[in-house]
């Protein structure tokens, strides 16, 4: 375990586990959902910190082609029949560098020892900065494999509501720049082809106005052009901020329950290569060999 001490915030890196940033404070204040112990998190690894989600989302059958090749990854949802998330959460990744503020870490993937059924080697290099800012994660996905290989990414951040205990989550409102909704199938999550540019839910994102304790919510956002989500909370007098810019394009939020809410990036749409759109127009993308992509976000606590 890493932790980070700089302007202020404190932060919390499992190396152990896909380089997940468990904790970060400032202002008495807890953004992110932290375990009370190892037992939690592996009973819902997905609902406390950033896991790491390689590919993001679901992909229906684990199946899909590409460059001539056709690729099956694990179905592991047996009951949506959907590969999802993938096992990047659970694998340790090696220290490169620790300093007070900033770490990087690194995980290969050969082609002894690879990933899942994933038929291409490559590299995973986190890079962690404290600032005056918030904490800065960039993510560079090296192809080391001799074809060009597919690439998403997506991190299930999960938010704590509220963000210290002299709050209540029901005054919490969430605000998100969502340019359009992909409403999903009830029984299989994934996209049904439909596009929509405006709703009850998407107004009250837009205007900051939404309160995700309200009521569960599972919804799949296009990002616009502020790329940026904030979670406000007067009880504990602090704003967070999560800008994720570089790399991508949608905003998966969930929230089962009341006192956390999982704002999630991600580089494609969910079931991106099968799904009813085109893969142009929801973010496909591959790495030619030896190249690298990269992917940014930033989270910041600051006082109202």
């Amino acid at each position: 375990m890493i932790s980070l001490t700089a302007c202020g915030y404190t932060a919390l890196i499992d190396d152990r586990h896909g380089g997940n940033c468990l904790r970060l404070h400032r202002f008495g204040a807890d953004a992110l959902r932290t375990p009370e112990d190892e037992t939690a998190r592996e009973r819902a690894p997905f609902f406390y910190g950033t896991p790491i989600l390689f590919f993001p989302n679901r992909i229906s059958s684990g199946r899909f082609a590409f460059g001539g090749r056709e690729y099956a990854l694990p179905v592991n949802e047996p009951e949506t029949g959907c590969f999802i998330h993938g096992v990047m959460h659970e694998t340790a990744f090696g220290i490169v560098r620790t300093e007070k503020d900033g770490a990087s870490l690194l995980r290969r993937f050969t082609k002894e020892e690879g990933y899942l059924t994933f038929p291409h080697a490559f590299s995973v290099l986190l890079e962690y900065s404290l600032t005056e800012e918030g904490l800065a994660l960039s993510v560079t996905v090296t192809n080391d494999s001799d074809t060009d290989m597919p690439a998403a990414l997506g991190f299930h951040t999960a938010f704590r509501l509220p963000f210290s205990p002299r709050s209540d989550a029901g005054s919490v409102s969430l605000r998100l720049d969502a340019a359009a909704e992909y409403p999903r199938d009830p029984k299989t999550h994934l996209p049904d082809g439909t596009e929509l540019t405006g709703n009850k839910d998407m107004a009250a994102l837009r205007a900051g106005t939404f309160v995700p304790a309200a009521r569960p919510v599972s919804a799949l956002y296009k990002m616009g052009n502020d790329k940026e989500m904030t979670l406000t909370d007067p009880g504990s007098g602090v704003r967070v901020k999560y800008a994720a810019k570089r790399g991508y394009r949608y905003w998966m939020v969930f929230s089962p329950s009341p006192d956390f809410i999982c704002v999630e990036p991600q580089s494609w749409l969910t079931d991106c290569p099968n799904g009813p759109l085109s893969r142009e127009k929801t973010g496909f993308d591959f790495i030619a060999p030896g190249e690298k992509r990269i992917y940014e976000t930033r989270m910041t606590i600051e006082k109202l």
